[in-house]
């Protein structure tokens, strides 16, 4: 999730500098090959994988509020790939083709793969919140020594 926005935005910093006056937007949108795809692919794959890998350490270790979270990133990514893979219609695209929708529309697969998958990822690094009771007991009082009985005062 980390290597393909840095080819990405290092490939887009080259095309900056070889053309003075283009801002990174600019860069990117040049898109020459093999770069972007490359950035792309690998940023498509770390976030499947990242989210793959985040959602199956938080079923086993985390709390119900982590894995409620499961539910709304996998939709997100789901209904992305859908997208992509062409299953759902969009205006203007016709897939299957991930990597020129991920490419025309760079900020929706980073809202709807990428940003899930880092938030799944961070979660499941995170620490689980101490368990502390929420009612203390008091302790048990000691029972009284046996021995004699005392003694019967009204005699």
């Amino acid at each position: 999730m980390v290597i393909g926005p840095s080819i990405l935005l290092i490939y887009a910093w080259v095309e900056v500098l070889n053309n003075p006056g283009f801002t990174l937007v600019d860069g990117y949108w040049i898109g020459r090959t093999p770069w972007t795809p490359i950035g792309i692919v690998t940023s498509l794959a770390g976030g499947v994988l990242g989210l793959l890998a985040a959602a199956v350490a938080i079923a086993i270790e985390g709390g119900w509020w982590r894995r409620a979270l499961l539910v709304p990133a996998f939709v997100a990514a789901a209904l992305w790939w859908l997208t992509a893979l062409g299953v759902i219609p969009y205006p203007r695209f016709h897939g299957p083709d991930p990597v020129a929708f991920a490419y025309d529309l760079p900020s929706t697969a980073a809202l709807l793969v990428l940003m899930p998958a880092t938030l799944l990822a961070v979660l499941a690094l995170a620490p689980p919140t101490p368990h502390t009771p929420r009612m203390q007991m008091r302790p048990v009082p000691a029972p009284e020594p046996r021995g004699e009985e005392p003694p019967d005062l009204d005699r």
